[in-house]
């Protein structure tokens, strides 16, 4: 049985070679990409289905390799090229991705970097009681915001503008709330600051919906959505919120201070889709609250997180609901495949998200999982 290796600095990256953006085969990618969209959005239309997406992830770009766009968007070309080799029903596409701390970064927050690791972002707060109810924010554009648009026009000038692009990752505001003030203490201040706790999390989603709209005026047709991490075309909708900290708090306390937010954003881009990292099938309820909920992102093999979910639960919980589930699932093809049976049933619209290195193996575990559907 596989185990989550805890030596590997990103299990889900696959090894890429950077392509320079004159070196790139925009037709190719194109072609390939324009089948890929149609067969997203044949999904879409339908209450069920099935769907592949085969992600080349250059792991590179997650770590501090996002802070030199030149080199990440030869990574991520490097990617998009290997992408190429797979069968897939969602192609991949850009991202001016510059750590988790970008919506943090508008209150004032700063970046911490350290050799070969993704940036960190060092709280403002010791305490809930010490950030205002409308957390002030900067004079001056703060720099990574003003990096990350730059990084997207960057994109855009370097490669003709041929390439999907999707926004960078904001963050659902709880993640960012915990950026802002130290997490135990804005936890705390859940149960007694409530009011203060609501105040901050309005306010970041407020920043949150206006750096994302000024994004899309830059990125404009090319807009991969719902973007970060989840399966995206420029034929897709709503955004992909990273709820990371889903399982520190209940479920309950979910729907007294998260409900309303994600619904705000989701209403001003066409849906949420939500990501959290470990097992969260008890906080599935809570999530299918949301009435602009699209998609629910989940691992499912251990190779892929080290608290890997129940097909079962999440199959259960969605099947019906209308609502996509990503299914990430690091491993052999003889595994990912016995878990997809685990997982399927009528009335499911799931995504299953694979890492196989190997082109003519993924080909065919790519017709293996289709079958299951037709």
């Amino acid at each position: 049985m596989s185990v989550f290796d805890t030596n590997l600095l990103d299990s889900q990256a696959l090894p890429v070679a950077p392509v320079a953006p004159g070196a790139f085969d925009y037709d190719r990618f194109e072609q390939a990409a324009a089948e890929a969209d149609a067969r997203y959005a044949a999904f879409w239309a339908q209450p069920a289905g099935l769907a592949v997406w085969q992600r080349v992830r250059a792991g590179e770009v997650f770590r501090d390799a996002c802070r030199d766009r030149q080199r990440s968007l030869r990574l991520q070309l490097g990617a998009l090229q290997r992408s190429l080799d797979y069968a897939t029903d969602a192609p991949m596409y850009l991202e001016p991705w510059y750590g988790i701390g970008t919506t943090a970064a508008a209150f004032g927050g700063q970046y911490a970097w350290h050799e070969g690791q993704a940036p960190a972002m060092r709280p403002l707060y010791r305490s809930l009681g010490e950030a205002p109810l409308d957390v002030a924010r900067p004079a001056t554009e703060p720099p990574i915001l003003a990096e990350t648009l730059a990084t997207i026009e960057y994109f855009l000038e370097a490669t003709s503008g041929r390439l999907p692009l999707s926004w960078c990752d904001v963050q659902a505001p709880l993640n960012v709330a915990t950026e802002l003030v130290d997490i135990s203490a804005f936890f705390l201040g859940l149960l007694d600051q409530p009011e203060r706790a609501r105040a901050l999390l309005a306010a970041i989603t407020q920043v949150l919906i206006d750096f994302t709209r000024r994004q899309s005026a830059l990125i404009g047709p090319r807009l991969a959505r719902p973007g970060h991490g989840f399966a995206s075309s420029r034929r897709g909708t709503g955004i992909g919120l990273s709820t990371d900290n889903l399982i520190m708090i209940s479920p309950r306390l979910f729907e007294r201070f998260c409900l309303a937010d994600n619904q705000a954003i989701g209403a001003a881009f066409g849906g949420v889709a939500i990501h959290s990292c470990g097992n969260y099938a008890r906080w599935l309820p809570a999530l299918l609250k949301i009435d602009n909920l699209a998609m629910v992102d989940a691992a499912f093999s251990p190779r892929t997180d080290p608290k890997p979910n129940l097909p079962e639960q999440f199959r259960d919980a969605l099947a019906g609901t209308g609502v996509a589930l990503q299914a990430r699932m690091v491993g052999e093809p003889e595994e990912v495949l016995a878990l997809t049976r685990r997982l399927w049933a009528p009335g499911l619209k799931l995504i299953v998200v694979t890492y196989v290195p190997d082109p003519g193996a993924q080909r065919r575990l790519y017709a293996e999982l289709r079958a299951l559907y037709q």
